[in-house]
């Protein structure tokens, strides 16, 4: 447990720390309005779109195999069949977390696609402007696309960490034992 905070605490300085050198030297700029802040929800909600069903569907199944690796680590007499396999489902439910990413990334990309040119004709494209087309692709979907791919890899990436930090050293223990008996 200590371990955990620790790495908590370094990984929090040094995104403050980068985050601090990239807004003071000008490479970053924040701007932040108070809308997201008041209403959480519907700013995931506008990112994200229907993508929060299967993401928060994972998230939620990432936590119980946790919760069941965690619990068979403890226990007295470990199936090794039965931790490979929870192993092996946390895995994929890992990769899958990209897998979504990328998917909604082409679902919104069509969409967007779809919403940009629905309807125009010969004659209504030379009439379109370049930021009438972008606002078109920006309302149609580029946003679900560009969140989702975002969302899928940053929670991806993050989910392999934190697998690490909470089963990692008792896994460990567990399998070098297990080897050390066997001699």
């Amino acid at each position: 447990m200590k371990n955990m905070i620790m790495v908590l605490f370094l990984s929090l300085c040094w995104t403050a720390l980068f985050l601090g050198l990239g807004i003071f030297s000008g490479i970053l700029t924040v701007t932040a309005s108070q809308a997201w802040l008041l209403n959480p929800l519907a700013f995931v909600y506008r990112h994200l779109r229907m993508s929060v069903v299967p993401f928060g569907a994972l998230l939620m199944l990432y936590g119980w195999l946790i919760a069941r690796i965690r619990g068979i680590l403890m226990e007295e007499e470990v199936d090794l069949a039965r931790l490979s396999y929870y192993d092996r489902l946390l895995n994929t439910t890992i990769a899958t977390f990209f897998g979504v990413g990328v998917i909604w990334t082409a679902v919104g990309m069509e969409s967007a696609l779809m919403h940009a040119l629905d309807g125009i004709s010969g004659g209504d494209a030379t009439s379109l402007t370049a930021w009438g087309l972008l606002k078109e692709l920006v309302n149609g979907g580029l946003l679900l696309a560009l969140s989702t791919t975002v969302v899928g890899g940053v929670c991806g990436y993050l989910l392999k960490m934190l697998k690490i930090v909470l089963i990692g050293v008792q896994w460990d223990r567990r399998i070098l034992g297990m080897e050390t008996e066997r001699g």
